[in-house]
């Protein structure tokens, strides 16, 4: 096999391998256990979003964290609204509020957005995101 194909297959392989590591990232439902005001907030915050609606979004997901401050996929949501929206240092407030109160959560604190606006982004995250660093 030609060797400028091997690397091709090289280097395909490389990226495919790195861009598994930086997650995208959409807005995330909740379960309405403990608090049933707050989920709905979210669920429409969630429609509204996924329709380009971010400042009716944003609306619905203020509520919802007012409702429960203590609900990470509010904050989690909130911030990539206020992304949207161009709101960024009021993203990074609400992206380390969710990742404080859910240090775990894969999808919050391994996505792409998040690491990017607080700060913990690679090179290669911010390439792909626009190149642009919010912290």
């Amino acid at each position: 096999m030609p060797r400028g194909i091997i690397y091709s297959f090289m280097i395909l392989g490389f990226l495919s391998i790195i861009s598994g590591c930086a997650t995208k990232s959409g807005p995330l439902a909740v379960l309405p256990i403990s608090s049933p005001t707050a989920a709905q907030h979210n669920l429409e915050g969630i429609k509204l979003y996924n329709d380009g609606n971010w400042k009716a979004a944003e609306e619905h997901f203020l509520a919802a964290v007012k409702d429960d401050p203590q609900l990470p996929e509010a904050h989690f949501n909130l911030a990539l609204t206020e992304h949207k929206l161009g709101q960024h240092d009021q993203a990074k407030n609400h992206f380390q509020t969710a990742g404080e109160l859910a240090p775990n959560n894969k999808e919050i604190v391994e996505s792409s957005i998040y690491r990017n606006h607080i700060g913990l982004a690679s090179t290669f995250e911010r390439h792909i995101s626009g190149g642009y660093r919010y912290e």
